[in-house]
């Protein structure tokens, strides 16, 4: 049974170490850079416009990812390593803009914060995925996601600590500097793996084709989500995702508010919460999320958090406890950056390159934060336009939740079909070594037309 326990955990492969290390300090160092801005922003956004003013916040949030993903849909077609790398480095050089914008502090500059680091991140985490996905197939996923999201929760630990350390010591406006200097790092461990693997054909470097891209507008890529049930109940999910957070994170910044006064007191406080989710998070990362995608299944991994979500809000109804919001908060938090985003990207490797580089985008960046937005017009009627406060805020937050649940067992069940239709259609095609092999352009007619069927699921 222990030995079982511990195969689940760490069952890393010969020639997946390398590999799964470098992802594992890739993410851990981004993660880190998130967590060092996220009680910074909080701080001087809930300082300067208030918690009020965050449904127009969140609409924006929407309104420049769109924007974003259309610029982005422009490049996909692009090799990875000029694409992403290229990300990366606009990344490194907007924060140096940031640090110098700060130094004429507004209103105003702490909102645009917000929504750009909103989008920061999105991107990047998505990006990250990304190129997992490209280079893990669904059956190492399964074993190697969990211990490579575990960099996340170390990262939240670490950049949480230096925040609540050091805001005070270097001042808010400073610490992008430090945030800077890691995101370069995280770039040159990228172009570090791809230089490396792609020599040693450790990483498959076939090249996505233009074409394949420069088919699908927008239009187009809605419409095949549309008309695609995995694809679908995958945007639900995405979509409820963000949404019921959203509900949760302006009950929680209303306790906040309440706990601490100013950018730094409440930086202060957000970030030692952090840092103990944190510790919580890279444990669970590490230790149990193979586990419990094993043992439970991805249907409970996917849904789990919007359950939980449920029962906390009848909980606070019932309790009118802030502890309890501080908790189903963290709680949210530590599950969708675990078994959550595990079992999400799992279920993206039974699709092909074409979903990954332009579909998946268009989900994870553009429904994701457009969802965002959803969520602040919803939280402004509801609080605002209604004057249902609280409890308004509570219904249309469970109801999210449910929803979120739903779709997810949903979405599980059209992974499990896609999973043993891939399994199946493997089996039938490989091809035994005393075989004569067939040509080099038969195979290839055969590798495009799988690649169809499973991006059409």
């Amino acid at each position: 049974m222990s030995h079982s326990f511990v195969s689940d955990i760490f069952n890393v492969q010969k020639g997946e170490r390398l590999k799964t290390s470098l992802l594992f300090l890739w993410f851990f160092l981004f993660i880190c850079v998130y967590y060092i801005l996220r009680p910074i922003r909080r701080g001087l956004v809930l300082e300067g416009l208030g918690n009020d003013n965050m449904p127009f916040v969140y609409m924006g949030t929407a309104l420049v990812t769109g924007v974003v993903v259309w610029i982005y849909s422009k490049f996909a077609h692009l090799p990875r390593k000029p694409l992403i790398s290229s990300i990366y480095g606009i990344f490194m050089v907007n924060l140096l803009l940031w640090w110098q914008a700060f130094q004429f502090e507004s209103n105003v500059t702490s909102g645009l914060f917000w929504v750009w680091l909103d989008v920061f991140s999105i991107m990047g985490v998505t990006l990250f995925w990304m190129y997992a996905n490209d280079i893990f197939d669904s059956s190492a996923a399964k074993r190697l996601f969990g211990i490579i999201a575990g960099g996340g929760g170390l990262g939240a630990v670490l950049g949480s600590t230096i925040t609540a350390n050091l805001v005070k010591l270097l001042g808010t406006t400073n610490m992008l500097l430090v945030a800077a200097g890691l995101i370069g790092v995280t770039l040159g461990i990228f172009l570090y793996m791809e230089s490396v693997f792609a020599k040693s054909g450790a990483i498959d470097t076939k090249k996505k084709k233009k074409e394949d891209f420069d088919q699908k507008s927008f239009a187009q890529i809605f419409a095949h989500i549309g008309a695609n049930k995995f694809l679908l109940f995958l945007t639900l999910v995405v979509c409820f995702e963000r949404m019921t957070p959203d509900f949760i994170q302006f009950l929680y910044h209303e306790v906040l508010t309440k706990m601490a006064k100013g950018s730094a007191g409440i930086a202060a406080i957000d970030a030692q919460f952090e840092q103990w989710r944190g510790i919580c998070e890279f444990g669970i990362e590490m230790f149990v999320v193979a586990y419990v995608i094993k043992r439970f299944g991805s249907g409970f991994s996917l849904a789990s958090s919007g359950v939980a979500i449920c029962g906390s809000l009848i909980a606070f109804a019932i309790l009118a406890n802030p502890l309890i919001i501080i908790a189903v908060f963290h709680a949210d938090e530590a599950i969708r950056h675990s078994w959550f985003k595990a079992a999400k990207e799992l279920t993206y490797t039974v699709t092909n390159r074409s979903v990954l580089y332009m579909i998946k985008p268009v989900i994870e960046m553009f429904c994701y934060r457009f969802s965002r937005g959803i969520a602040g017009v919803a939280i402004y009627l509801v609080n605002t336009v209604f004057g249902w406060g609280v409890n308004g805020i509570m219904i249309t937050g469970g109801l999210c939740a449910a929803g979120w649940a739903f779709c997810a067992w949903k979405l599980n069940d059209e992974f499990r079909r896609l999973e043993v239709k891939a399994q199946i259609e493997k089996a039938f095609t490989e091809v035994p070594d005393t075989m004569p092999k067939q040509p080099e352009a038969q195979l290839e007619n055969a590798d495009d037309k799988e690649a169809r069927e499973v991006g059409s699921v």
